[in-house]
């Protein structure tokens, strides 16, 4: 490789990290000044930079520019940083970058494929220049968080997933592949824009769409192998836990939104019952979900399996999870009920009938629940009324606010302490700062209840063990080693999630528990048994220092 390679391959750019011996071996000089920088040196300057930057798209923007250039220097800050650069790289920044993504000075990063192009996938994947690929995320992007249908301009969210896969879990980025199905958008302010990327039609639909989606979903199994991972992220409702059903049983793929979401939501619940004053066992709560999405459906999901392995009926399980729409109450009879949401609709008293449509706080009066789960996007839906209910029957309310961006929260961190006395147990999906309630010597620490504490150690387990599926026993057993890796400090202030600072070690433990279910169930397609905590954490990426 010439010495202007180097330079121009994000890879193995170095910039002035080279040594003036490396520079004389490599036939780089010249092609840089003379001035040498440590990796350390290079890393507080960006933080310097990133610090100084006025808003969330500069700092975006300074970040994927940096990744094009010198992917060291940015792995390298992120994995030492990620408190900090975390919500940079993914929520809350993404959201912006999303919105504007047409308008934003970065370089072009993954693929999107049209429906319009007659080539066939297949051919079209040749021309992403890896040869072998772990793990792609796919979009269609028709609900980008909270923001609803933006079309091309949703690359930002396979983009973000992918760097946190490696940032978080290990995975090596040069065998990760971001994708938009780009089938058009019904955005008419995204599509109209006179700098729109993607196709200017109305989105596609019906047969069309589907047979797009198994063209793509073949067309990947062949060129990467039957063990690649395959993500599905911010897919609408209509189509999210459709398509799920659709492959879950014949490839290895999970929706993130539905799984990874539901393994971040039971661990912080099954973190909060370790805290005092909390009910201790699972079965002794209720929740109730303000969204009935495929997000709230997916965490209900996995309560009840979560259940059903403590030993109670289905049935009996299901029953603990109630959800309210649009329309109020969903119980069983009531009309406008999709086949997704009447898995949990339940026989409801002529009472509990009677209150369905008058809102969520009468609702909660009269369910009395111990955990409050909003998934709605719908800021300010935990009024101060409804957080005060919820104290005034429980102890310690579970009250988790999981609508990203942070625009979109049920409500703040502050408000769910303030109105509880500070009881409260709280978790939100974007990050809140530490609260000190007045008359208080401490801190009230939010929870971020993030997906990147899932989806990268269970991304990489599925890698590492070659498995074939990703049921939803991975994701429980995902849970229950997150859940059970937040200590006794940190649920002394009310945080039930571990330190950010330790996600590489968390994804370690993570893909290791998965990669003994995948035993468990004779999944694997690679041998395991070697195969430990801090050996995977040896074998992670990090750059610089190897390859996975």
């Amino acid at each position: 490789m010439s010495g202007y390679t180097l330079l121009t391959t994000p890879a193995t750019n170095r910039d002035l990290r080279f040594t003036p011996a490396e520079r004389a071996a490599a036939n780089l000089t010249g092609l840089l000044p003379p001035a040498h920088r440590t990796l350390h040196h290079q890393i507080q300057h960006l933080l310097q930079k990133l610090r100084a930057s006025p808003t969330s798209l500069t700092r975006y923007e300074i970040l994927l520019n940096l990744l094009a250039r010198d992917e060291t220097l940015f792995f390298s800050a992120a994995q030492a940083n990620l408190p900090l650069l975390l919500p940079m790289i993914y929520t809350p920044a993404v959201g912006d970058a999303c919105q504007n993504y047409s308008d934003l000075s970065i370089p072009l990063r993954g693929m999107w494929l049209p429906i319009s192009d007659p080539a066939p996938l297949r051919r079209t994947l040749d021309n992403w220049p890896a040869a072998a690929v772990d793990v792609i995320v796919v979009s269609d992007c028709e609900r980008i968080l909270g923001l609803g249908d933006l079309g091309a301009n949703g690359m930002g969210i396979p983009v973000g997933k992918l760097l946190l896969y490696s940032a978080c879990g290990g995975i090596n980025p040069a065998r990760c592949l971001p994708v938009v199905l780009d089938v058009g958008c019904n955005t008419p302010a995204v599509r109209d824009h006179d700098a729109y990327i993607g196709l200017p039609i109305p989105r596609v639909t019906g047969s069309d769409y589907d047979a797009f989606l198994d063209q793509f979903m073949d067309a990947a199994v062949d060129k990467y192998g039957p063990n690649v991972l395959i993500q599905f992220e911010d897919f609408g409702n209509a189509n999210a836990l459709r398509l799920l059903d659709r492959y879950r049983d014949r490839l290895c793929c999970f929706n993130d939104d539905i799984q990874g979401t539901a393994g971040v939501g039971l661990a912080g619940v099954l973190s909060a019952l370790r805290v005092k004053g909390v009910k201790s066992s699972l079965q002794d709560h209720t929740f109730v979900f303000l969204g009935a999405g495929s997000a709230g459906i997916g965490i209900a999901s996995l309560i009840v399996l979560a259940l059903v392995r403590e030993g109670i009926s289905e049935e009996d399980a299901r029953r603990q999870c109630w959800f309210v729409d649009s329309r109020g109450l969903i119980y069983k009879g009531r009309a406008s009920v999709s086949p997704a949401k009447e898995t949990f609709a339940h026989e409801a008293s002529a009472e509990l009938q009677a209150v369905a449509p008058k809102g969520l706080l009468e609702i909660v009066k009269a369910i009395k629940p111990t955990a409050l789960i909003g998934v709605s996007t719908i800021r300010g839906s935990f009024s101060e009324d409804i957080i005060r209910e919820m104290g005034s029957f429980n102890d310690r309310p579970i009250i988790f606010a999981l609508s990203n961006p942070t625009s979109k929260a049920e409500c703040t961190a502050e408000e769910a302490y303030a109105y509880t006395d500070g009881r409260a147990i709280f978790a939100s999906g974007s990050p809140f700062a530490p609260v000190r309630l007045p008359g208080r010597d401490t801190n009230l620490v939010p929870g971020q209840g993030n997906n990147s504490y899932i989806f990268p150690g269970l991304g990489l387990g599925v890698v590492m063990s070659g498995a074939r599926r990703v049921p939803d026993t991975m994701f429980l057993a995902a849970a229950d080693t997150l859940s059970k890796l937040v200590d006794a400090e940190q649920l002394a202030v009310s945080c039930v999630y571990p330190d950010l600072n330790s996600l590489m070690d968390i994804s370690a433990s993570i893909a290791y528990a998965v990669c003994q279910e995948a035993k468990r169930l004779g999944l694997n397609d690679k041998n395991v048994d070697d195969l430990d905590v801090k050996t995977i954490r040896e074998m992670m990426y990090e750059p610089g220092r190897g390859k996975m």
